[in-house]
């Protein structure tokens, strides 16, 4: 045992709370990897079940049950960074499933580019029963990202790796100061802070995770998670990476997600110079007195196009139209959410 742990490549940090039922398929599939140079550490954070039994019950010197008392999902996974023997960390939740080549072609990814911090890989729900239309709309949006520049033109849409599914590199994390406490999501902002250091992103994408769709999930019930919370997140760091350098820009949508958005910007001291829309009702009128003018109306030379609409199929529409323009994504414009 010593000699393997002292080989460690990878710590895998799996977080657990009253996860009796789902904990041990979830560790099955990790210690049946080919590639078997890794610790998982379960972070048993106060369960009330049988948790923590459950998981000693698998009989892998390679897995180590850490039983403290509950103090919150990112108090474990700052735990699990703090104790981490690897060069890199792979994240799993308690009730999640990985197919046996997920370490092997994610490290490979990692590997083979120094820019990236984290890579994460093709994810399918489960079981279906119980997955609705919404979620798997974004499930084809997030498999639709492979490329660092995919995931970077669209990171202020919405997080573009899911997070148990992800790969990172440990002293990447550490050098930002690991996850943050906070009424945000904690996985996007440590995204959005890495994103802000200069690292990129990347994924496998082939489908390597099995993500278990349930009502009970902690995004669907903690206020860090709601949508008012994921759109201070982008907004704090939309001003901080992008408009501190940039400030003059045109805001393109003013229907209820832009108006929230523009809200928030102007909460940080940002106002566009033109509003965009294509609703004849709202052009020539204003917003937050800012003139709104049509598509037809953008001058020939425009500074940053932040784009934020609702509708779907709109984001390809104005994708469309910009680039006929000869503008380019991630350079002269950007969509949010």
């Amino acid at each position: 045992m010593d000699n393997q742990m002292s080989n460690v490549t990878i710590s895998v940090i799996l977080p657990a709370y009253n996860a009796e039922e789902t904990v041990v398929p979830a560790l099955e599939s990790i210690c049946s990897q080919s590639f078997d140079a890794f610790e998982c550490l379960v972070i048993d954070d106060g369960s009330e079940d049988a948790t923590a039994a459950r998981a000693r019950s698998v009989t892998d010197e390679r897995v180590r049950v850490l039983s403290r008392p509950r103090k919150g999902l990112v108090a474990a996974l700052n735990f699990g960074l703090q104790q981490a023997r690897g060069t890199f960390i792979a994240r799993m939740d308690a009730d999640d499933l990985c197919a046996p080549e997920r370490f092997a072609r994610q490290l490979a990814l990692l590997r083979s580019d120094e820019t990236l911090a984290a890579v994460g890989c093709g994810v399918r729900l489960f079981p279906d029963k119980n997955v609705a239309g919404g979620m798997r709309h974004y499930i084809d949006w997030l498999n639709g990202l492979l490329s660092p520049e995919q995931i970077a033109n669209n990171i202020f849409v919405e997080m573009p790796l899911l997070h148990p599914s992800m790969m990172l590199r440990v002293q990447a994390m550490r050098d930002v100061g690991g996850y943050r406490v906070g009424e945000f999501p904690e996985d996007y902002e440590l995204l959005l802070r890495l994103h802000g250091a200069g690292w990129c992103f990347a994924k496998v994408p082939e489908v390597l995770f099995y993500w278990r769709e349930h009502e009970h999930k902690l995004s669907r019930t903690h206020s860090a998670y709601s949508p008012a919370a994921f759109r201070r997140v982008k907004a704090k760091y939309l001003s901080q990476i992008v408009l501190a350098q940039r400030p003059e820009f045109y805001f393109w949508g003013v229907g209820r997600d832009g108006k929230k958005f523009a809200r928030e910007l102007q909460q940080r001291g940002y106002l566009p110079e033109r509003f965009i829309d294509i609703d004849p009702k709202k052009i020539g009128s204003s917003y937050l007195g800012i003139p709104i003018i049509s598509p037809e109306e953008l001058p020939g030379s425009v500074p940053l196009i932040l784009a934020c609409v609702g509708s779907r199929g709109a984001r390809a529409q104005i994708r469309d139209f910009l680039l006929k323009r000869g503008l380019v994504e991630g350079q002269d414009f950007l969509f949010l959410a």
